[in-house]
């Protein structure tokens, strides 16, 4: 039950009319707590706060802004596959870290019974002094992110983090055949991690930026990426990639004709398997 929404086919939809999909643009979406809590990100007067609704019973609750979302702009975000964790970035201030410099750091926060817990930043081996955002978590722990940090191939690059020790090893960049002269951001891996699916603005696009789906390879590397195409990409900006934890839904966001401002689509994630080829 995704908010009793109907079940989308192989073209996207918009999520949620009238709840999700209004007036306001969104972006970031995710089901946690056994498809019992619903996570999404809201922009009001260029603002960007966090909501979550709760499942009891039948019933879904109203929505409700996140604690530390009330003090300070919490940005993008995903919930990882426990259905618990998020990773977010913020501009939440940071002595030394963040504010001096483009104001994004990547954080986590775990829902438990009584709420959220009050966020923790993560270390120097993620976090840098210029913009890090869209983390996510594979069930391993690979924290995989995008970053506007020197020493990369272009603007923006897809980093990837390993677990080691209870922590985080050095951010490693992903390489050139992911990364370009151009923006790649808002990386999404499956849970296997043999795909991953993130969006680019190089040139070749359908839009501003669209997304691209790379898949490993026999040597543990990525493929060349793919563009997704129509109906997927448009003319307008599709990205921040999420699937549902069962593998069911593909969500994104898109400012594409028609929509409002940017707005929240789903489809079926069996597309993801037409590319692989």
């Amino acid at each position: 039950d995704l908010l009793g929404q109907p079940v989308p086919g192989s073209s996207p939809v918009p999520f949620a009319p009238g709840l999700v999909t209004t007036e306001h643009s969104d972006g970031c979406v995710g089901f946690g707590l056994d498809g019992n809590l619903f996570v999404y990100q809201r922009y009001e007067n260029r603002v960007s706060s966090i909501f979550e609704m709760v499942r009891r019973g039948e019933r879904w609750g109203r929505p409700v802004k996140l604690p530390f979302s009330e003090s300070h702009q919490v940005g993008d975000f995903t919930l990882a596959a426990d259905g618990r964790t998020m990773y977010f970035q913020s501009n939440i201030p940071v002595a030394g870290i963040g504010p001096d410099a483009e104001g994004g750091n990547i954080w986590m926060a775990v829902r438990n019974n009584d709420g959220w817990t009050e966020p923790v930043i993560l270390g120097p081996e993620i976090n840098s002094k210029w913009h890090d955002s869209y983390p996510h978590a594979a069930p391993d722990g690979t924290l995989y992110f995008f970053s506007r940090r020197p020493g990369g191939f272009g603007m923006s690059d897809l980093y990837v983090s390993h677990r080691v020790d209870g922590g985080f090893a050095d951010a490693e960049n992903l390489g050139p055949v992911l990364n370009t002269e151009a923006h790649e951001w808002d990386p999404f891996v499956s849970p296997e991690q043999d795909f991953m699916i993130f969006c680019s603005t190089k040139d070749g696009g359908l839009g501003e930026d669209d997304l691209y789906v790379s898949f490993r390879n026999d040597a543990g590397g990525w493929s060349e990426p793919v563009n997704m195409g129509e109906p997927i990409n448009s003319s307008g900006s599709e990205n921040r990639p999420w699937i549902t934890p069962d593998g069911r839904y593909f969500f994104f966001t898109s400012t594409r004709p028609g929509a409002g401002r940017r707005d929240v689509y789903w489809m079926d994630a069996a597309v993801i398997e037409d590319y692989r080829d």
